[in-house]
């Protein structure tokens, strides 16, 4: 990987129902396997209001949520806690969580 990737350079792709969530989630892929020993991949997610990311459990790897903007849900272990522009949330292993965007929202994935 080069030692930087332009925003140009990265394409939106479209994911309908994002883990069994609702709408379609638009996301830039920042970041990827074969990026990276340590980290799946890193994403850049732009969510309308009403636009979610199912409750999914994580067996093997953990995940972080950070909102950027906008405000949403975060379900973990089924309890719900609001989420504002700079909350971050990790999901270890063994654990479940999801999002939901009650506004337009940018929220940042890293797995």
């Amino acid at each position: 990987m080069k030692p930087i990737r332009k925003n140009e350079e990265i394409s939106w792709g479209h994911f309908d129902q994002c883990h069994g969530g609702q709408g379609i989630l638009n996301c830039k892929s920042l970041l990827d396997g074969c990026d990276s020993q340590q980290f799946q991949f890193m994403h850049f997610d732009d969510m309308k209001a009403g636009v979610s990311i199912g409750v999914h459990e994580h067996t093997s790897t953990e995940e972080i949520y950070y909102l950027m903007s906008g405000a949403g849900i975060l379900t973990y272990d089924g309890v719900e806690y609001e989420m504002k522009p700079g909350d971050v949330s990790l999901c270890n292993i063994g654990h479940s969580h999801g999002f939901l965007a009650t506004e337009d929202s940018v929220l940042i994935v890293v797995g």
